[in-house]
């Protein structure tokens, strides 16, 4: 979906044969000054004892990621106006 008020996208992978990921984005404007930003994630392992590993994972690097995209978001709208 890519309209001017609301934007989505989908994309998935094979990390290594050990992973299946998959990411989706979606932006939906809120108003003028505020734009709604939901990033889903999910890693399925395709190794049993991969399990484990995805059991004791954080999700330390997805609130940083999601920082990320704040932070430059803000800097981009500043130069706008």
């Amino acid at each position: 979906m890519n309209t001017p008020n609301k934007k989505k996208l989908k994309i998935g992978f094979t990390l290594a044969n050990m992973f299946e990921i998959t990411a989706l984005y979606e932006l939906g404007q809120l108003n003028n000054q505020k734009t709604l930003f939901t990033y889903t994630c999910t890693n399925r392992p395709l190794k049993s004892f991969l399990k484990l590993f995805l059991f004791f994972a954080s999700d330390k690097i997805v609130v940083q990621f999601c920082e990320r995209v704040k932070k430059v978001a803000e800097e981009e709208n500043k130069n706008i106006i």
